[in-house]
């Protein structure tokens, strides 16, 4: 490592394959990577989004560096682990929707209604698919769309209901008119959590960067 310290002090530059999953894309990264870049002007980050399955996967078979993936997928994984952040699902509805003056509500409560929703095989429509499943019950879905800013303008013209992660239909609601409730269930937080296959075994420009975003979990 010290001989990478000192390679880093000459003027090489370092690159960080990193693969995050959409809510820690969209999300939480693009501000602290934008910190750290500017702290370290001789690193280069690639980043890549993936499903949380499949950036464990390649963490494990050393296809990346490192990964930001749903502490679901990382449970069993032989990789190393780090808290990085914790979101929320939350209900986001039209602002004169039946169930916008809801504080609070359980996602079973909301399957009667017609939903926005993500695009097929995307992860967390994934989730509420077989959570709808377990219910007995199953999504009515007017429209699919690739993104969560999309589903929020799209709620925000009154075509249904959709789940989305909490730190993005804050951002939205700003401009959008949508109400958030929060939802009740178990499931509903979600902890984003940093992999690595080993972190002494990685070169000293990405446990920069490892090390750069537990610590701003601490903030998140």
């Amino acid at each position: 490592m010290r001989g990478e310290l000192s390679e880093y002090a000459k003027g090489l530059r370092g690159h960080v394959h990193l693969l995050a999953n959409t809510t820690a894309t969209q999300e939480f990264l693009p501000v602290t990577l934008g910190r750290f870049l500017s702290a370290h002007p001789n690193i280069d980050i690639d980043l890549e989004e993936r499903s949380s399955r499949e950036i464990v996967r390649a963490i494990a078979a050393n296809l990346a560096d490192i990964g930001v993936a749903g502490d679901e997928a990382v449970s069993a994984a032989e990789v190393e682990t780090y808290p990085f952040a914790v979101d929320h699902l939350v209900l986001i509805a039209p602002q004169q929707h039946a169930l916008s003056g809801r504080r609070k509500i359980m996602f079973r409560e909301t399957l009667d209604y017609d939903y926005v929703g993500l695009v097929a095989g995307h992860a967390l429509q994934e989730v509420l698919n077989d959570h709808a499943a377990r219910a007995g019950l199953h999504l009515r879905l007017r429209l699919r769309l690739p993104g969560f800013d999309s589903v929020c303008r799209v709620v925000g013209t009154g075509i249904g209901l959709a789940v989305i992660p909490a730190a993005a239909a804050r951002r939205c609601r700003r401009s959008m008119p949508i109400r958030i409730i929060p939802l009740a269930d178990a499931w509903a937080p979600r902890r984003l959590t940093i992999c690595v296959r080993s972190l002494s075994a990685l070169p000293a420009h990405a446990q920069r960067l490892v090390k750069h975003l537990t610590a701003d979990s601490a903030t998140q």
